[in-house]
């Protein structure tokens, strides 16, 4: 197996992530954030509603814990509208049992939950890295893993997910550990684990169906990681049945308001419109599963399952209803993918080798965009440099359908055996 091409030049790459991140540091904490306020935080919504469900016993969707949690991020609740009338936008948007991760955290005051937050979800997002190197089995050298995690933290998906202390860092880690875990043959300790990251349930919608076909086609041996899925999802639906009689409908009703508040539309709605948009999601879905379905024998510490798994959750970063850059963290089993050192389709063709240059190319944008603000910043003022801050986001809405592309031209380039 080949090591990381950064062998060859690791000071020069060196000092390109280093630049990068720190640009990409810059522009996220003085550009893209500038006219957020300053106790904007996507962690204190689940904070607030956890620590009054876990500790008072109040109903996390209703209007009054939502009201509550806009006037400390806001100033003020939000405005009722039509397709609000409640006012509930930007409140609880979890299932009551996203609030057990965070149970550690609701007996502190929220800035020393962020705190906590900011320093854990660093170290989480690290750690995945971590996890899905070794999962794809790459073989990093001391300065080859320093560059890359560098490369890592300093992206515009996992600094946004830090600066707004979002979940999506908990959930993607979940997922990364689940796949480890199901590499290594721990198909009790997977399935619970990957019934709990279902508290984000929009980043499981390919993965959840893939693990069940791959289950079923050898039930014998693999009937233990559906049966804890199973059990654990029982126990997490039941213990929220306990704590807040009833809370589907309520959550149900909480993401109707939030996909208006966030504008919760995927980038399929936006080329095919909000009404054709789910459509051709669903269409791309069973396609990507079709794909998939002649290696579902495959062993799952096999470097065709790792390829087949990257696959879905690109499909999945693709469909979901969100545009928010924080999302693309499920890229990263992708992007390991297609490095030289993976032992899938070491001599592309051609055409996938194009994909392939323009799935690096979308990603090497936010940061060019990025350094060419902190260079301007030598001869124009801050806010002078507001009216770009749009530019290194340009690329973001297609990266995950480049990087779909390019897997499912490395995927075809060898037969399922």
């Amino acid at each position: 197996m080949k090591h990381f091409s950064v062998n060859s030049s690791p000071a020069l790459w060196l000092i390109l992530s280093l630049v990068s991140a720190g640009s990409m540091a810059y522009y996220v904490a003085d550009i893209w954030s500038a006219n957020q306020p300053p106790q904007f935080s996507d962690l204190y919504a689940p904070w607030w509603a956890a620590h009054e469900l876990l500790l008072h016993g109040r109903n996390p969707y209703s209007p009054a814990v939502a009201h509550e949690i806009q006037t400390v991020i806001y100033g003020a609740p939000v405005t009722p509208s039509r397709n609000d009338p409640s006012g509930i936008g930007g409140g609880f948007s979890y299932p009551p049992y996203a609030s057990l991760p965070l149970w550690p955290l609701v007996y502190v005051p929220f800035p020393a939950a962020q705190k906590i937050f900011l320093f854990a979800s660093t170290m989480v997002t690290a750690l995945s890295l971590a996890i899905w190197v070794r999962i794809v089995r790459l073989r990093f050298k001391p300065v080859q893993w320093f560059i890359t995690v560098v490369f890592v933290l300093g992206s515009f998906p996992a600094l946004q997910a830090i600066k707004l202390q979002n979940l999506s860092v908990v959930a993607s880690a979940m997922l990364a550990l689940t796949l480890f875990l199901v590499a290594a043959d721990h198909l009790v300790f997977a399935g619970a684990l990957l019934a709990v990251s279902t508290f984000k349930p929009q980043f499981t919608i390919t993965l959840v169906p893939w693990l069940l076909i791959w289950t079923c086609s050898d039930w014998r041996r693999r009937r233990s990681l559906a049966w804890s899925f199973l059990a654990t999802m029982v126990l997490l639906i039941s213990f929220s049945e306990w704590l807040t009689p009833n809370w589907i409908g309520d959550f149900l009703h909480v993401i109707r308001a939030y996909q208006q508040y966030t504008y919760g539309h995927s980038l399929l709605d936006v080329w095919f419109s909000p009404t054709f948009g789910p459509i051709v999601s669903a269409v791309l879905v069973l396609l990507a599963w079709a794909l998939c379905w002649p290696h579902r024998y495959q062993p799952a510490d096999s470097a065709k399952f790792v390829l087949v798994t990257s696959l879905l959750l690109a499909a999945n970063v693709v469909v979901i209803p969100t545009l928010a850059p924080h999302a693309q963290l499920l890229l990263l089993p992708g992007f390991l993918c297609l490095l030289p050192g993976f032992a899938i389709a070491p001599k592309p063709q051609r055409f996938s080798r194009i994909l392939r240059a323009s799935a690096w190319m979308l990603l090497a944008w936010s940061w060019i965009a990025a350094v060419g603000l902190l260079l301007a910043r030598t001869w124009f003022s801050a806010p002078a440099l507001l009216r770009f801050w749009q530019v290194p986001l340009y690329t973001s809405p297609l990266l995950p359908l480049a990087m779909l592309l390019a897997l499912i031209f490395a995927l075809r380039a060898e037969p399922a055996k």
